[in-house]
């Protein structure tokens, strides 16, 4: 079995352009991702998986920089790119990471990974408000720290629901959208993962403020640990409340 982690990215956002290249104490964000990955002990490889435009081409130099996987395929169509990235790089599990969210921990990764295998799944993710219904009731991570991990079996099947995402839903809705078809776990934020049942809070980099916050988070604790824990940025929201005020939209 070969586990790739696929980075999703691109540089066309509007909202904040080139944000996977802005620069975290002193490295572009998504290489700042890539190395929190890199330290997950059940991943075999990384692979930015981004268009084929010219815009993007920064993010194919920056992987070869620094010795790491990537894809090139369809802007739009998400899970073809996924599913070809992974089919290029020979991995049959997928570990699927958004470029905009760079404080994924490692240790998380590693632990969907686990529920993953140990319950034999088509399907795994730590559950966040984005998987409504179905986290109704559930201890839920906050948004932008989300991991999911299927098969590239299931990523095949992409094709039988093209429903998705022209209706707005995350390329993977398809999977757990259709339990009775496939077998589908969640981590929840409780035991060990308790101290991040925030599930109001949004830690992906969509916006100026949201990169204010990032830098913050990099700048205090980066310099003592290049791998910090997860643990460590709810222990600076607390001493720093006004960082509260960088999260969610302008």
């Amino acid at each position: 079995m070969i586990i790739g982690a696929i980075l999703v990215a691109r540089l066309s956002s509007t909202r904040l352009p080139k944000k996977n290249i802005l620069r975290v104490s002193g490295k572009p964000m998504i290489e700042q991702l890539a190395d929190r990955v890199l330290k997950a002990k059940l991943v075999d490889k990384v692979i930015i998986a981004t268009s084929n435009l010219p815009s993007d081409d920064p993010l194919e130099e920056l992987a070869k920089k620094n010795g790491i996987g990537c894809y090139r395929g369809s802007l739009d169509n998400v899970m073809e790119r996924i599913s070809m990235a992974s089919s290029s790089y020979g991995c049959d599990t997928i570990v699927e990471i958004l470029g905009d969210n760079p404080l994924v921990h490692s240790d998380l990764i590693d632990n969907v990974i686990e529920l993953y295998l140990n319950e034999k799944l088509d399907y795994a993710a730590n559950i966040t408000t984005e998987y409504k219904p179905y986290s109704i009731g559930k201890k839920l991570f906050p948004i932008g720290l989300r991991v999911q991990v299927y098969s590239k079996k299931v990523a095949d099947q992409y094709c039988n629901y093209p429903d998705y995402p022209s209706n707005g839903r995350h390329p993977c809705a398809f999977i757990f959208d259709h339990p009775e078809k496939y077998k589908v776990g969640y981590l929840e934020a409780i035991e060990k993962w308790a101290f991040i049942n925030y599930p109001d809070l949004n830690f992906a980099v969509n916006y100026p403020k949201n990169f204010e916050l990032t830098k913050k988070i990099f700048a205090c604790n980066y310099p003592s640990d290049n791998n910090f824990d997860l643990k460590l940025i709810f222990n600076q929201l607390d001493r720093e409340p006004k960082l509260l005020e960088l999260f969610g939209p302008e």
